[in-house]
């Protein structure tokens, strides 16, 4: 991020004046992972004093 940030501030023209930087955090994420006799494992990884914690919800 920084060293983006001195690339634009050292060349201006580099993007559209219009443009706007949008920064998401997570608080949780979830993952499928498919089976063919539909048996999917389901994970959910969610954020918990600075760290992922990762967590089982299926099977």
């Amino acid at each position: 991020m920084a060293g983006a940030l001195e690339r634009i501030e050292r060349q201006p023209d580099l993007v559209a004046p219009g443009w706007a930087l949008c920064t998401v955090r997570p608080e949780s994420v979830e993952f499928w992972q498919g089976d063919r006799q539909r048996d999917h494992t389901r994970l959910t990884y969610r954020r918990a004093e600075g760290d992922w914690v990762r967590e089982l919800l299926w099977p």
